[in-house]
């Protein structure tokens, strides 16, 4: 009995130190590799880079994640030890970091800035940038006094005249008329302050129109024209852009709080916004993974086009400030910023028009009639039901092509939906909340998300939050 007791207890020492042992072995491995990298990668001006690509790497082994739409990105499961940590996105610089895991961390905190890359044509578009060198002779003229209409006359002769001439063949135009006109205005001493507006703001839309017709063309061509022809096409539009830097890089403009004025919002950003477009689109043109190149091409169309559309609302309701805080001390200036905004709305008015025509009506009403009538409210409110209106439509299509699908197209218009919706999220903010400012942009990032993986519920779950807020946005407006 006592031998067979004996046996007992070693048998369950045998065990004891084997389970110790297991358990000690798979402490150590726990401590190995339970650590993480985490953190947030941001551009120069704070925003956050989705769609970036992070690398860590450590004795050979690779791991490689995505930020989310927050730019929040994690590593799990590293060993301790140093990290070779790359991050990388189309159209900015990259970066490479050396990240330590002491043995005593879990988790080490590493964001990361990454600066812009600068555009760099491969063409010639000396026809354009002499259109361009034209345009900023224009702008130093009708800031003198007087204003030489003489001079401005030969500026806008040659390149830039033909550049107009192609804008109004192309669009069914008058755009070259209504310059000439302006000038005759200036020369005649017929109210030339006003004038000269009509000169800038009409060649802005000529170069607005310039960009388009270039990466349209290079969306349109891009399965037939091998890389050198679509590429021209594609620096021609960075060419025009040279012209609308400056509108692009402008703060934000929304409502007051009391709904009375326009305040400044904060800074969108669109100038560098449009500069990474313009980057990444170029490198889809190299037609690496030509699919995927035709997809990314198309989305990065749209954020230049509706980047500068964002930009041209903005410059109406900067002048709608100005019209509001001078036409009781300075009837004059309110009359030229009232003539600019009048100008500037005719490079949007599509967008608007075509759902909302009654308040197209009443926006072009107060930008042309008594100064008295315009009112903060009103424009930004009419303006919103226009672009609701084309969020509306976008998640249309998305819905059909999702069923269809077809991932490209369903992509594109989900970041179509995302711009459109930029237009007035300020503005929704100021009327519903900021607890509705985030449901509608995480739905909206994650309806990109569910098209470009073809996940319909989650699409069709994003779609009826979007519209559920928007919904009760409009219902806010006058």
């Amino acid at each position: 009995m006592k031998q067979s007791l004996n046996k007992l207890f070693v048998s369950l020492g045998v065990v004891s130190c084997l389970f110790v042992g297991a358990y000690t072995l798979g402490t150590n491995i726990s401590t190995v590799q339970a650590a993480s990298i985490i953190g947030v990668v941001t551009d120069e001006n704070g925003d956050a880079i989705e769609d970036a690509v992070i690398k860590v790497k450590n004795k050979g082994k690779k791991k490689t994640v995505s930020p989310d739409s927050d730019g929040f990105y994690e590593v799990t499961k590293l060993k301790r030890g140093k990290h070779k940590l790359t991050v990388e996105s189309v159209g900015y610089e990259t970066v490479s970091e050396i990240v330590t895991i002491s043995k005593n961390s879990e988790e080490v905190e590493k964001d990361i800035t990454l600066n812009f890359s600068s555009y760099t044509k491969t063409n010639d578009t000396s026809t354009l940038d002499t259109a361009v060198s034209a345009f900023s002779e224009i702008g130093t003229l009708r800031k003198k006094d007087p204003i030489d209409g003489d001079a401005i006359s030969s500026a806008y002769e040659g390149e830039l005249q033909d550049l107009t001439k192609e804008m109004d063949t192309e669009y069914g135009l008058t755009l070259d008329s209504d310059i000439l006109s302006a000038i005759e205005d200036i020369k005649n001493s017929n109210e030339p302050k006003l004038a000269a507006q009509v000169i800038d703001k009409t060649l802005q839309r000529v170069f607005y129109l310039a960009v388009m017709e270039n990466i349209t063309h290079a969306r349109d061509d891009f399965e037939e024209d091998d890389t050198s022809e679509l590429s021209q096409y594609w620096d021609n539009a960075y060419a025009a852009y040279q012209a609308l830097v400056g509108t692009a890089d402008r703060e934000n403009k929304v409502l007051s709080s009391d709904r009375t004025n326009i305040d400044t919002g904060g800074n969108p950003n669109l100038e560098d916004q449009i500069t990474v477009a313009f980057i990444r689109g170029q490198k889809s043109l190299e037609k690496k993974d030509t699919e995927e190149d035709e997809i990314t091409l198309g989305i990065q169309r749209q954020v230049i086009r509706l980047s500068l559309v964002r930009a041209f609302y903005i410059a109406v309701l900067r002048e709608v400030e100005a019209i509001l805080d001078n036409r009781d001390s300075n009837t004059e200036k309110a009359l030229e910023v009232q003539k600019e905004g009048e100008v500037y709305y005719r490079i949007i008015e599509e967008f608007v028009s075509r759902d909302n025509p009654t308040g197209n009506e009443t926006i072009k009403s107060q930008l042309t009639g008594e100064l008295s009538d315009v009112t903060a409210d009103t424009i930004v409110s009419e303006l919103s039901k226009g672009f609701i209106g084309r969020v509306e439509g976008e998640l249309e299509e998305n819905e059909e092509a999702l069923s269809e699908n077809d991932r490209g197209d369903a992509m594109i218009l989900a970041e179509e939906a995302l711009l459109y919706s930029g237009v007035f999220l300020e503005d929704l903010e100021l009327r519903l909340g900021a607890e509705n400012l985030g449901e509608i942009e995480d739905a909206l990032n994650d309806l990109r998300d569910a098209s470009n993986k073809l996940k319909t519920s989650d699409a069709d779950a994003a779609r009826q939050t979007i519209t559920t807020i928007i919904d009760n946005y409009e219902n806010e407006l006058l």
